[in-house]
């Protein structure tokens, strides 16, 4: 027969955190057109598998990453070792996909990149004629 603290485990809190983060990440998957004002009506199944899917998997990206930031915290808390840059962009990237908006953001990246290499080849091609 198990004893109550042989049957809870030792260290609950990274089950709560998965269990908070898959709970938020569903939602944000399931809900993010309506947050953001996305008119979804008339719009394909795959249209909204695929909004499911960014916006879910981008809540649980930042959701990993808060977990990754967390674990640098409390080692950094207990030793010599200082704060970084690093640490804070982990928690700006966290917080970032944790509210929804990671999906969005990714892609306005990809499309600043897009647009500096189109402005870029567009010089060359002037330079060269």
């Amino acid at each position: 027969m198990q004893t109550i603290t042989t049957a809870v485990p030792q260290n609950i809190c990274p089950l709560v955190f998965a269990a908070v983060a898959t709970a938020f990440s569903l939602f944000y998957g399931f809900k993010a057109p309506q947050i953001f004002g996305v008119d979804h009506r008339g719009k394909t199944r795959s249209w909204k598998f695929h909004q499911f899917w960014l916006n879910f998997a981008g809540s649980v990206t930042g959701w990993l990453i808060l977990w990754v930031a967390i674990r640098r915290v409390s080692v950094v808390i207990g030793s010599a070792q200082a704060f970084k840059m690093s640490d804070f962009i982990l928690f700006l990237v966290a917080f970032i996909g944790i509210v929804g908006c990671l999906p969005l953001s990714v892609i306005s990246f990809i499309q600043g990149i897009h647009d500096i290499a189109g402005r870029v080849m567009g010089a060359v091609r002037e330079r060269e004629q």
